[in-house]
């Protein structure tokens, strides 16, 4: 399951006008707590919170709905086994 919380920053800390001003919201898939998704212009930035998530780290989103998929993709692919050639 995926969820996105809403959290709540200073307004000018985030440099958007108070019409554009939208909430950072924190995405966790499943029991782990991915990172947050920074609202900027053009889309929301993602800041991960934990190593198997740093690859997206930066990464600008059209949507948080965006942002909170590409972490669950990142979280399944980290799930996945390591094959090995049998010789």
């Amino acid at each position: 399951m995926t969820r996105a919380q809403t959290a709540y920053l200073d307004d000018d800390a985030l440099d958007l006008s108070a019409a554009d001003a939208t909430p950072a919201r924190v995405i966790e898939i499943g029991d782990i707590t991915a990172g947050i998704a920074v609202p900027e212009r053009g889309g929301v930035r993602f800041f991960s919170s934990e190593r198997r998530f740093d690859g997206l780290d930066g990464t600008l989103f059209r949507t948080v709905e965006q942002a909170a998929r590409a972490a669950r993709a990142a979280r399944e692919k980290g799930r996945q086994p390591r094959l090995r050639a049998v010789v």
